[in-house]
């Protein structure tokens, strides 16, 4: 579980919970293979939900309802091959008072993967679905290489080198990473976490990756940031794909931590990276499908011909600051959170932060921390506050912990439900951390900071989907607001002054320093630039919902046949790189049509 979930209570019997789970699972399959459209509705209860993430639809569909469940299995069947299911033995089935849950192996014709099912006991007393997923792990002509002793008594391990013949891996490497030979197969912009786990993952799929980026280190969009700035998320959930944190790594890793982790991953994974790199502009050659791509690199211009271009630049766009008048006559520094560098910069001085999401709080503590003379934060509208303590722990302590389940199970279970059910779960999970924050939220309005559950009390569920206010997981701030080290000015600026500021409600302020916190533009925006407004025009727009709920073009088909998205946290990125690699490799296999990315872009309009 990832939030406190709540199915239909049942009263509880002595019951073999793992023979249910295979009897539903021996029945699903033998109504799949008959094509019992029928039995399969009669294994359904009575609100049943059901997500797909790449395995039947190559897309993340969510489901609801049995009609709409049984449509979609009806046309997976035959397009699929969906069968073959049988109980993890690696999982305990388990019952926690309200359901059934047991996580299942599957195959298709082309693929095999993993689900999870989660049964309820009905009214007449049988055990039906409330909750299916089912997730693509595999291809099952293309499997990932493992590695085995035998592979000791192969021919390439025991042959002699040629006199002269054996070159350093050092040496290959770099031969190999200049791409001067043949081109990539993919193209990744940006080589942050989402840039770096798809890589990784199409690298073990034998798919020629190339990532670029614009820093002069890898990690470095991470490194530059403002002092002070750690994840919020614990260490177990942001784990790297294929090389977990040591165990000494802290619960919240520093960004410095962060960017060095990402240093050595391209080292140990192997990757192929080219820093310092400009993207000038990209075309697609639909005739060819490939893309040509013009960069700068080494100071050198290049030509490379991918056939799938990825951009992994973060899922915010452009940075987004507002003029306000009066900023030429202001004597100090006016900058946006992203260009701001904090820690010294700010010693001794009055600094004014717009804004009250995650990063104004993060500027603003560090601003303390490096003794700045005052700090104002200023807050338009309410946010979504709670503590890492009993926030972090309810939304997802039950699977990412020291005892917690192996990291690909725990992404798993954590992406059973559709988005849309986990919007209707949310409202409990998020007042049970409000009643355990109580005092930090009553300090918190009592300071002047202005609080919200977001809206049904959806918190962190509809906010981090659906957009419409921020979150701000406290490590620290909140304490310096509540004791009055932080002023809170509600509003917002109405001009500048050469040294200072004048509010909406006419207080004046003076101030050396004003960071803006205002956001980003959507990151469709970002491409605009190099494939130009005929390919972003018929772009869906990256993040929010699509019509079921799901996170939209991010992570899934764009609107262009080759061109992707990777932009999301640690732990989605981890998991969904996965799908997004496999879809490209199957692509390049010719088991799906790339055509799909264009026809699935209606879906994702929303």
């Amino acid at each position: 579980m990832t939030q406190l979930e709540t199915g239909p209570a049942v009263t509880e019997e002595p019951v073999d919970h793992r023979a249910v789970a295979e009897q539903w699972l021996t029945t699903l399959d033998r109504a799949l293979t008959e094509h019992d459209l029928l039995g399969v509705r009669g294994l359904l209860s009575a609100d049943p939900w059901w997500r797909d993430i790449y395995a039947l639809t190559w897309d993340l569909v969510g489901m609801h309802g049995a009609d709409d469940i049984v449509e979609q299995l009806a046309t997976a069947l035959d397009e699929t091959g969906f069968g073959d299911l049988r109980l993890d033995e690696t999982w305990p089935v388990a019952f926690n008072g309200r359901y059934i849950e047991a996580i299942y192996h599957f195959a298709t014709r082309a693929s095999v993967g993993r689900g999870v099912i989660r049964l309820v006991r009905e009214e007449d007393g049988e055990w039906r679905s409330w909750v299916v997923s089912t997730s693509l792990e595999g291809l099952r002509d293309f499997p990932e290489p493992t590695i085995s002793v035998d592979d000791a008594a192969s021919e390439a391990n025991n042959s002699p080198s040629t006199p002269g013949a054996r070159r350093s891996l050092t040496d290959l490497r770099a031969e190999r990473r200049q791409y001067r030979d043949a081109d990539p197969s993919v193209l990744i912009v940006g080589a942050g976490h989402s840039g770096l786990f798809l890589a990784a993952r199409l690298g073990q799929l034998g798919v020629p990756t190339l990532l670029v980026d614009r820093y002069a280190r890898a990690g470095d969009n991470w490194r530059l940031r403002y002092n002070g700035l750690l994840l919020h998320d614990f260490k177990w959930s942001t784990e790297f794909p294929y090389l977990p944190y040591p165990k000494t790594w802290p619960l919240f890793t520093p960004k410095e931590m962060l960017a060095d982790w990402m240093e050595a991953y391209v080292n140990l994974l192997d990757l192929d990276l080219w820093t310092s790199t400009t993207v000038h502009s990209a075309s697609y050659d639909e005739a060819e499908a490939r893309w040509t791509v013009e960069l700068d690199h080494d100071g050198e211009r290049r030509t490379l011909r991918p056939q799938h271009l990825v951009f992994a630049t973060g899922k915010d766009g452009i940075p987004y600051r507002p003029e306000v008048e009066g900023e030429e006559l202001f004597e100090g520094t006016i900058a946006h959170s992203s260009e701001h560098p904090g820690g010294e910069s700010v010693r001794g001085k009055r600094v004014v932060v717009v804004g009250a999401g995650a990063s104004a709080h993060d500027i603003a503590q560090d601003a303390y921390e490096n003794e700045a003379a005052s700090i104002t934060m200023v807050q338009r509208s309410p946010v979504l506050v709670f503590s890492q303590r009993n926030g972090l722990k309810l939304l997802f302590g039950a699977l990412y912990n020291e005892n917690g389940p192996e990291i690909s199970t725990a992404d798993l279970l954590s992406a059973t439900n559709p988005l849309a059910l986990g919007l209707q779960l949310a409202p409990t999970v998020t007042r049970r951390i409000a009643e355990l924050d109580a005092d930090l939220i009553a300090g918190m309005e009592k300071a002047g900071f202005r609080t919200t559950l977001g809206p049904g009390d959806a918190g962190q569920a509809h906010l981090t989907t659906r957009g419409g206010g921020a979150v701000y997981i406290d490590k620290g701030n909140c304490r310096l607001i509540i004791d009055g080290e932080i002023r809170i000015q509600p509003g917002q600026i109405e001009r500048f002054t050469p040294h200072g500021v004048i509010y909406r409600d006419g207080t004046e302020e003076a101030a050396d320093v004003v960071v803006f916190c205002t956001g980003y533009s959507n990151m469709r925006e970002v491409v605009r630039p190099v494939v130009g407004d005929a390919v972003t025009d018929q772009l869906a727009t990256v993040w929010n919902v699509d019509d079921r709920g799901e996170l939209r073009t991010t992570l899934r088909h764009s609107g262009h046949q080759k061109l992707w998205f990777m932009a999301t946290g640690l732990r989605l990125a981890r998991f969904y790189s996965q799908h997004v690699a496999l879809l490209i490799k199957a692509m390049n296999e010719g088991i799906i049509d790339p055509q799909i990315n264009v026809d699935k872009k209606q879906e994702l309009a929303g």
